[in-house]
């Protein structure tokens, strides 16, 4: 679906691919501090991407706003199986790169610069029917958070898909070293160390006051974002904790006790249909992404708590603030977590803070509650 009514050139300097409103905030940044032609196409799997996509096709930052008929694609081509039977569906859109490019960008334009995230499945296909035609592409990488920071792991496919894309699109296919755009360049080198790509820092538009509109225009928060309670739980999913859930309550009515109802607020997971727990406040705009509460509050003395939510990185990385930090990942973990990455991504954060000792990652109840006790020493002294 074509959202803007200008007629495009063709050939173009740039697109970005976009499927989560948190991309939004890297596309608009580069867009905004680069002097070219550039379209941006939205791939819907998030809520309101249609309207979203309006409000940001009557900013002109771009030339043209495009939502894919994605699932169009996936209705062809992908069913719901998992496994194998996936793996296959996935090896059999690459012999179908050319129609399908067709169907993702419908404008017969063409694009020196392609801005995309690590894990984007459709803009691929796009790129890879790019290397087929031999086009000269270049492809950056812009910060789609914590996966971005794990050098190509999240780029990287498995032997036998790689052994595909090398048959069909040649080596190119399989060359991931390529400059990135990211929040946080000095996490991501604290991380990967040295590099045979550049890694560059987005310089962010809500920092110039002359960008100041454009977050209340593509995300309409509305007047009030404020933010004073001191404590923020990052809610997650409760059936995926299994028998350690009962702990997990234990804890959230703990911190509930000592911070006060006054003093604490729950932030509901974006996919979460569970009622809202009895006696807690929660955050009233669930679907307002959190980058915003925290670019127009003040977060260095708020106290964020989680299992292991990665979103507990933005201040810092969004915004350069840094709030108390508690994860409590090392002795509740949910279904299907990988702590070695966790660690790793979470020690980088935490060196990187001024003060390293408001990042805290106890291993235990009894250590949360020494962990809260000295928080709050040093919040309400």
């Amino acid at each position: 679906m074509r959202l803007s009514s200008k007629t495009p050139s063709l050939l173009k300097d740039s697109c970005y691919f976009c499927t989560s409103t948190y991309q939004l905030f890297s596309i608009l940044s580069l867009a905004l501090s680069r002097d070219e032609k550039a379209d941006l196409y939205i791939d819907p799997q998030f809520k309101n991407a249609e309207i979203i996509a309006q409000r940001i096709e009557s900013l002109s930052v771009f030339e043209s706003v495009y939502i894919i008929d994605s699932q169009k694609i996936y209705s062809k081509y992908i069913s719901r199986e998992s496994g194998l039977i996936n793996h296959l569906q996935i090896a059999r859109t690459y012999f179908h790169v050319d129609s399908i490019s067709k169907i993702i960008v419908c404008n017969n334009a063409t694009y020196k610069n392609i801005f995309v995230s690590s894990r984007a499945f459709i803009p691929r296909l796009y790129i890879l029917n790019c290397y087929k035609k031999k086009q000269d592409i270049k492809v950056y990488y812009f910060d789609d958070g914590v996966g971005s920071y794990y050098g190509n792991s999240a780029l990287n496919p498995s032997k036998a898909d790689g052994m595909v894309r090398k048959v069909l699109f040649g080596k190119k296919a399989l060359d991931f070293d390529q400059d990135r755009y990211l929040m946080c360049p000095e996490m991501y080198k604290k991380i990967n160390g040295d590099t045979p790509y550049q890694v560059l820092e987005i310089d962010r538009f809500f920092d110039h006051p002359q960008y100041s509109d454009i977050l209340d225009t593509v995300f309409v928060p509305g007047k009030d974002i404020s933010l004073p309670e001191s404590a923020v739980i990052l809610e997650e999913i409760s059936e995926s904790f299994g028998k350690q859930l009962g702990e997990l309550n234990s804890l959230y009515e703990y911190t509930l006790e000592v911070f006060g109802s006054d003093d604490l607020i729950m932030k509901k997971h974006p996919r979460s249909k569970e009622d809202e727990r009895k006696g807690f406040r929660y955050y009233q705009k669930p679907s307002l992404p959190f980058e915003i509460l925290c670019i127009r509050n003040d977060m260095n003395k708020k106290v964020l708590i989680s299992v292991g939510s990665t979103a507990l990185s933005t201040p810092k990385m969004i915004t350069g603030q840094e709030p108390y930090i508690v994860l409590l990942y090392k002795f509740i973990q949910n279904e299907g977590m990988n702590q070695a990455p966790l660690d790793h991504f979470f020690t980088a954060l935490k060196e990187s803070y001024t003060d390293s000792d408001k990042v805290m990652m106890p291993n235990s109840f009894e250590e949360y509650k020494e962990c809260i006790q000295k928080i709050l020493g040093e919040i309400r002294r």
